[in-house]
């Protein structure tokens, strides 16, 4: 017995280093390396080849913009298993760079005075609260756009495995906010939640009385000739779209799945790199057809840091730099854009998983002439499947070694009262069960994200914390039925 629960002691402590990293994960950044001189488009094609060679992508698109005009665009590898190519006109999901969309659009509506960045978004959407009722009620459509409402990462992951496609997904994804609990207090600080731009969505389908999707073709999509894309499903004429790879254990695999549309304003917009070159001109040159004067004049002021209307704002070796990245089950993305310098870049791949690496930020770096790093996955990243993995087989061999020593010792060789023939059965089983929700909660709580997120974006962690979850729970039932049942 003794054996058994010196395992499970050493599987919690070795699974509490395997949780930090996971924590810890979405925070890394790479080294830095020296800076180099802003490169040729061929020699980004070349380094983006390298990088999905390295990394086993099986597709991508590149463009480079300049001083307002497109300079270059390519598609590389192959969309699907099939092997289509990759073109230029190729739509690739954007994940949550399609957050720019939607605050474009409120932003569109305020200068035309139909709403009000700080009326309160109950004003708009009545059905909308959290647990806090009166502290929910204070939540502004500005504090929604700029990440700012007090509403959890965790709640804002929810669904990402819904399909639902129904007309009123988004107002029942509102309606789930209900036990919501908010982390801070309506505009106190900064909390990224994927529930924000749900809200926004929604709010947009209210105000125009229209499917979201309807808007965003009418009001960007058609102005700007983006033929190649759309929100979610494919509209008629347009090429057809990659599809999403992920990874099991280090190998790429096919994964084709679009979410349903209580996730459409966080990352639901599919576009072509040709597109999505032509509307980041247009947003970053200040196109008067959809750029109100609010986010003109958001985009040009000087700020070190920060995020607000669907964009994040930072600096780096002294350069301001304007961007967003993207990450939807199967599919990456970056942008960015150098104020000073006028230049941008885009890239998107149809991969995702434990081991990705970084060549998205390495492109958009070495592009913009920025130290790139290296694009090889975190080390913290590979302590994430593979410390899994480890504990995983820890606890099927703890177990195995458990019942072996519980089966092989005779009844009544140990005289003790009943008490402690209760303890000696319950307390170790007990720990058992809380390691395995500490696995199937805890752990992906680290992350904001819940087990099935998990298993949407890295099926072999969620598949092994799973696993052990119910290894652990079956270990629990054996020795806790053995050792009652014994005389």
């Amino acid at each position: 017995m003794t054996k058994a629960v010196s395992v499970t002691a050493f599987i919690l402590t070795a699974l509490a280093a395997s949780a930090l990293g996971l924590a810890a994960s979405a925070g890394v950044v790479p080294a830095a390396a020296a800076p180099s001189p802003v490169p040729s488009a061929g020699q980004v094609d070349a380094y983006v080849e390298r990088g999905m060679a390295d990394l086993r992508i099986p597709g991508a698109a590149v463009a480079l913009f300049s001083e307002g005009r497109v300079t270059h665009v390519r598609g590389l590898g192959r969309a699907d298993d099939a092997g289509t190519p990759v073109t230029a006109q190729t739509p690739f999901q954007l994940g949550s760079v399609s957050k720019s969309f939607a605050a474009l659009v409120v932003l569109q509506l305020a200068d035309e005075g139909r709403l009000s960045l700080d009326d309160p978004i109950i004003r708009y959407i009545p059905t909308f609260r959290t647990a806090d009722a009166t502290a929910s009620n204070r939540i502004t459509i500005r504090h929604l756009l700029n990440h700012r409402s007090g509403l959890s990462t965790l709640d804002g992951n929810r669904s990402q495995s819904n399909t639902d496609r129904g007309a009123d997904a988004m107002a029942r994804a509102t309606l789930k906010l209900r036990t919501a609990r908010l982390v801070n207090p309506p505009g106190e600080r900064f909390k990224y939640s994927n529930a924000n731009y749900a809200l926004v969505a929604h709010l947009i389908e209210t105000v125009e009385g229209r499917p979201y999707e309807a808007v965003l073709q009418a009001r960007i999509f058609a102005p700007l000739g983006m033929r190649n894309t759309f929100v979610q499903v494919a509209k008629p004429g347009s090429t057809r779209p990659a599809v999403g790879h992920t990874q099991w254990f280090g190998q790429t695999v096919e994964r084709d799945f679009v979410a349903g549309r209580m996730m459409a304003g966080p990352g639901g917009v599919t576009a072509s790199a040709e597109d999505l070159a032509t509307y980041l001109v247009a947003v970053f040159g200040h196109d008067p057809r959809i750029i109100p004067a609010t986010l003109a004049e958001s985009l040009s002021r000087e700020r070190r840091g920060g995020y607000e209307f669907g964009w994040e704002f930072d600096t780096l070796e002294g350069r301001r730099l304007i961007f967003h990245g993207g990450l939807n089950p199967g599919f990456w993305t970056r942008v960015a854009y150098d104020p000073q310098s006028g230049q941008g870049v885009l890239v998107l791949t149809n991969m995702s998983g434990s081991l990705e690496g970084n060549l998205v930020g390495g492109t958009v770096n070495y592009a913009l002439g920025l130290p790139a790093g290296p694009i090889a996955p975190a080390a913290v990243n590979q302590l994430r499947l593979w410390g899994t993995l480890a504990l995983t087989l820890l606890l099927a061999l703890g177990s195995a070694l458990s019942m072996r020593n519980l089966l092989r010792t005779k009844a009544g060789t140990t005289r003790r009262s009943t008490f402690t023939r209760l303890a000696v059965a319950i307390v170790p089983s007990l720990a058992l069960l809380g390691l395995g929700w500490f696995l199937v909660v805890t752990v992906p709580g680290f992350s904001g994200v819940t087990l099935t997120a998990v298993s949407m974006f890295y099926p072999d962690v969620g598949v092994l914390l799973a696993l052990s979850a119910a290894i652990a729970a079956l270990w629990a039932a054996l020795r806790t039925g053995l050792l009652l049942t014994r005389r």
